[in-house]
């Protein structure tokens, strides 16, 4: 055979010179990647399409249960300090004044941001969360809700200090206004009013604290004048008794009655500055101003801060539609299926016949749903390959033909083509005889008659054929089983046979088995004028195929004028595995549940989109 030895078949019609001129030069390597690019995209449009739809439907799903943000903000004013003398003074300029290069702001900017400060607070945060929680639930519907997360046994424990601590420095911001003396302390939140009774918290907390802190150290100061005051006094009060038991019993000396009345003196001094200090004190204290002091509450914002979460659909979508393409490029790149006829006449070396649209479920069990005409282009596809097959060899001096129609593995469409090409072939005016070797058990002629029996027997053909009146053609069943194989078929009574047929009948249709269900569908290659390969497009490897044909020129009796074609099918698997047709004893649930995985299934799939279109159809009606 010429497929075998290295000379490649040409198909119905040799291809024009201008082709093999074109590709003397290779296209630029940009506009190649490019094509590559453009054509993975539309062979996988369908798979692009699902992952924009499942991005997009993630994405508003996502965009539903996201929740908006509302910022609050609280200002506080550091209050400027000047130096305590330095009024009207030329060096008052070199003093402080609480400006925008002051330190005290960064330093109270880290003061309430530091972990202790707001590790304090968490009390008071928690129960301004219980109480935005009980506004919550005055409804009839929060009410209900709370009083079942009540009755729970997992019911959310509250958070540790650690994790309740880092929630709450994530959701607060506070920083410098622009340089001065104003210090905002925002937060954010998805309840509004939280997120101002928080910064108001925060806020007043840190004023109040600086203010309980400014009073205490002023405490401190009294406390320490009064004791200095009442040892001074006391100290100055014993001077006074001395000097006047001096005085009164005229018994010291000058010079000791002078230390004596320098003691007074210099007590009495410091007496008097510490009442003085005691006054000022408490005069500051009454009279100045706090270091912070909060200038503006935060009020519940009406508007969230955030985005409007369904913003964040079309970005989604965009970024599942590039990954899809890059799935798709990457898919095409590693793809080693067939797609297209120029496909698998390059990689087999063997004619193909055209690329069959969607194979009807049904055909493989239930041929006779042919006659309905339901499939208009699937009809007129396989017509079209009757008419390539049956006018390959116009010069051929035997007009009777004998078709072998298999394929390489199970699910492949090739016994809904075998069926199919038999009711095209009789509607074209011919004598069509049936050969159903197929694995699966009821067929549409019955169990009445068997071509294993009639060999077996010594039979003769007119008994083991049957007339379907429906498609037009006559019909054998030869139903196989582990231990019947083709077998029998290699006995010297098969040629008498299949002459019998060939003088009988114009097309002679064999639906043989799968290589992978019965190796021995080779022995079938011996009476046959044509094997048709049923090829499933963007699923069965070319490797896979290759393969097989190689199991078949590895045949001995193998005829050099047989003629390899090879026919590409599309769709889901059109053919039901014996379990599948036999009797089952499940449920109806158990059914439903197998339809809805396997509709699941072809739904997630990944699977190249094959065109079939009318042009496509002409196109190959008109190479024949």
């Amino acid at each position: 055979m010429e497929a075998f030895t290295g000379k490649r078949i040409l198909p119905v019609t040799v291809l024009s010179q201008a082709r093999s001129k074109a590709d003397d030069n290779p296209p630029d390597d940009a506009v190649a990647a490019f094509k590559h690019v453009l054509e993975s995209i539309r062979r996988y449009r369908r798979f692009i399409m699902k992952m924009i739809g499942a991005g997009a439907l993630l994405a508003v799903l996502g965009s539903l249960f996201m929740s908006p943000s509302y910022l609050a903000t609280a200002q506080l004013v550091v209050n400027a300090r000047g130096g305590p003398d330095g009024a009207g003074t030329p060096g008052n300029s070199a003093a402080p004044t609480g400006g925008s290069d002051d330190p005290t702001i960064d330093t109270h900017v880290t003061v309430m941001l530091s972990d202790a400060y707001l590790r304090r607070l968490l009390p008071a945060v928690r129960s301004l969360d219980n109480a935005t929680r009980a506004k919550a639930t005055d409804s009839l519907l929060g009410t209900t809700w709370s009083k079942i997360k009540a009755l729970l046994p997992f019911r959310k424990a509250q958070p540790r200090d650690g994790a309740a601590l880092a929630a709450l420095k994530g959701r607060l911001k506070i920083s410098q206004e622009r340089r001065s003396r104003v210090i905002s302390v925002i937060a954010s939140d998805a309840n509004p009013q939280r997120a101002a009774d928080v910064a108001n918290l925060i806020a007043r907390s840190y004023a109040d604290e600086l203010v309980r802190q400014k009073h205490a150290m002023e405490l401190q100061a009294l406390d320490a004048i009064a004791a200095q005051s009442a040892i001074v006094q006391h100290d100055l009060t014993k001077a006074k008794e001395e000097w006047d038991a001096s005085h009164a019993g005229q018994t010291t000396s000058s010079q000791s009655a002078a230390a004596l009345q320098w003691k007074i003196t210099t007590l009495a001094q410091q007496y008097e500055t510490l009442l003085r200090k005691r006054q000022e004190l408490t005069t500051k204290g009454i009279v100045a101003e706090p270091d912070v002091t909060v200038i503006a509450d935060a009020s519940p914002p009406e508007l969230p801060s955030s985005l409007n979460p369904f913003l964040l659909v079309p970005p989604i979508t965009i970024v599942f539609g590039l990954l899809a393409c890059l799935i798709a490029v990457i898919l095409k790149r590693l793809d080693r299926s067939l797609h297209t006829e120029a496909e698998a006449t390059d990689a087999l070396d063997i004619p193909c016949v055209g690329v069959i649209p969607s194979i009807p479920l049904e055909l493989s069990n239930f041929p006779r749903r042919l006659a309905e005409e339901s499939a208009v282009s699937y009809n007129r596809a396989v017509r079209s390959t009757v008419v390539s097959l049956i006018a390959a060899d116009p010069v051929s001096p035997r007009s009777q033909h004998v078709v072998l129609v298999t394929s390489c593995s199970h699910g492949e469409g090739k016994s809904a083509i075998a069926w199919s090409f038999g009711f095209s072939a009789a509607q074209l005016g011919q004598r069509v005889l049936f050969l159903d070797f197929a694995q699966v058990p009821r067929r549409a002629g019955g169990e009445s008659a068997d071509l294993f029996k009639l060999l077996a027997h010594d039979g003769a053909a007119a008994k083991a054929v049957q007339h379907i009146p429906e498609l037009g053609i006559d019909y054998i069943s030869s139903r196989l089983s582990e231990g019947s194989r083709l077998g029998p078929l290699v006995g010297p009574k098969v040629d008498s046979l299949f002459e019998h047929f060939r003088t009988n009948y114009d097309l002679v249709v064999i639906n043989a088995p799968s290589l992978d269900d019965a190796p021995e569908v080779r022995l079938l290659t011996s009476w046959a004028d044509h094997v048709l390969l049923a090829v499933r497009a963007g699923s069965t490897s070319r490797d896979v195929v290759r393969s097989a044909l190689n199991r078949f020129a590895r045949s001995s009796d193998l005829d050099t004028h047989i003629k390899f074609w090879c026919v590409l099918t599309h769709g889901v698997p059109s053919e039901l595995a014996p379990s599948e047709v036999a009797p089952s004893s499940e449920s109806t649930l158990m059914l439903y549940y197998r339809r809805l995985k396997a509709a699941a299934a072809r739904w997630i799939s990944i699977e190249p989109v094959i065109d079939t279109s009318d042009r496509a159809e002409t196109a190959l009606r008109a190479r024949k």
